[in-house]
């Protein structure tokens, strides 16, 4: 091995880390490698030594990953072996600081070519971060079309179900996840969408602009159908002075009481992998019960059909090659009744599902308030409580967006759920009245459908 070939390193990881926060650590050295040059094959030569070496889980495999030299932007595809799906793990800030002192000092006339690319890529990020506060960004901005593309030749060839990434990679994970329906985000510390109150210095023109781009990403995340996980230390300094400005984020917040800070590696430690476990357990054994009920009425509807496809056949014969009108209605009928029938099994079991989850959600919502208002207090010990409530209110924070509002839309949903399935029941009592009716009379048809209907 070329003795200045770049190492990645996984000092922090074990073979039984949990996967999602396996990669969002790992992509830092991902990025690493790519600046440094390494290709594909040196790279998951190194990660399959650290599998060898019990230094990362060994259902994950390397598939590949972009660095963007405009953006600096990486982007790093795992297999999971035991899912046969793939997590893209998206980078945040990597700050090579010693690079880029180096080239920034003017009496620096023996310049390394990998000092600068670092410092760059180290620009770059920083450059990323700044942009928060200064601009929208959205899924159409040039600063995510080449990693779009990545990702769309990924997706040629596996099926993604979860993206990851930490501070400014979570960021970039929830918007390329919804843009491209991966149906899991899951992220650490992640950085906001945006933040609105360094805006003032951009101008009216600017300021009108980001509106704009305010409406469209609220919009665009509210209509993404799919799961967005911010898992956030208790002491992260980002989400701590975040919490005190306008900004907007998504999808659901666990916080993990560990007393650590911003930096990915504290969410590496046995406690808070126990934690992360059991709240991604909680969301997949919800998607595993949707999967078994799909699996389930699936099966259900092509026994049924096969039935009345075998049916048909005998009617045939027994006709000498054609159907009566009758034969003909009520085997359409009966098709009708069998999806219709497999469908409204499923809409019912998803409903049970939701009203399952909706019953955990409804204790977060609560405790993420109380949450909200213990760190209010604790920050503001000269303040009366009703002053920090108005100061929580000052930056968004407030009951009625942590509690009241996530009430209202779940339930609305549910409602709109079990108006779905009573539509079914409705369809399926008429269908079955229909056959009825065909069947009395003419009763040689009862006993050719049998128990179908």
């Amino acid at each position: 091995m070329n003795q200045k070939e770049y190492q990645i390193k996984a000092d922090d990881l074990s073979n039984s880390t949990e996967e999602t926060s396996a990669v969002s650590s790992i992509s830092y050295q991902i990025e690493n490698a790519n600046l440094n040059s390494l290709n594909i094959n040196r790279i998951k030569k190194q990660v399959n030594q650290l599998k060898f070496d019990r230094s990362f889980p060994k259902n994950l495999e390397y598939v590949d990953s972009y660095t963007d030299s405009i953006t600096g932007t990486t982007s790093t595809a795992f297999l999971n072996k035991d899912t046969g799906k793939v997590i893209v793990g998206m980078t945040g800030t990597n700050v090579h600081m010693e690079q880029l002192k180096s080239t920034l000092n003017p009496f620096n006339f023996d310049m390394d070519k990998q000092d600068a690319r670092d410092a760059l890529a180290t620009i770059q990020d920083l450059g990323a971060d700044a942009n928060i506060g200064l601009h929208t960004v959205t899924d159409k901005d040039a600063h995510f079309n080449n990693t779009q593309q990545f990702i769309k030749d990924i997706k040629k060839d596996y099926d993604i179900d979860t993206i990851t990434g930490h501070s400014l990679g979570g960021r970039d994970a929830m918007i390329i996840g919804a843009s491209n329906d991966i149906d899991n985000v899951v992220v650490y510390n992640p950085a906001p969408l945006t933040v609105k109150d360094f805006r003032v210095i951009k101008g009216l023109l600017s300021i009108s602009y980001d509106e704009k781009q305010d409406e469209y990403i609220e919009s665009f995340i509210k209509n993404y159908d799919g799961n967005i996980l911010r898992i956030v230390s208790d002491k992260d300094e980002l989400n701590g002075n975040i919490k005190h400005t306008q900004y907007v984020s998504a999808g659901n917040e666990i916080v993990i009481k560990n007393g650590k800070g911003h930096a990915m590696l504290g969410f590496l430690g046995k406690r808070e992998q126990k934690e992360i476990k059991e709240a991604l357990e909680k969301l997949k054994g919800y998607q595993d019960a949707n999967n078994k009920s799909f699996a389930a009425a699936k099966k259900q509807a092509s026994n049924k059909l096969q039935q009345i496809n075998t049916v048909k056949a005998n009617m045939v014969q027994a006709n000498g090659g054609a159907l009566s009108s009758s034969q003909q209605k009520l085997l359409e009928h009966l098709t009708a009744l069998s999806i219709a029938e497999s469908l409204s099994q499923m809409v019912e079991e998803e409903t049970q599902q939701l009203r399952k989850m909706y019953d955990n959600m409804e204790k977060l919502f609560e405790k993420n308030w109380e949450d909200a208002q213990e760190s209010g207090s604790a920050m503001g010990k000269h303040l009366s409580n009703g002053e920090v409530l108005d100061a929580l209110d000052a930056g968004s924070v407030n009951e009625n967006k942590l509690v009241t509002m996530p009430h209202s839309k779940i339930s609305h949903k549910l409602t709109q759920l079990t108006n779905v399935s009573l539509q079914f029941n409705t369809y399926v009592l008429k269908i079955k009245t229909s056959i009825n009716e065909i069947v009395a009379k003419d009763q040689s048809l009862a006993s050719q459908i049998g128990d179908l209907a």
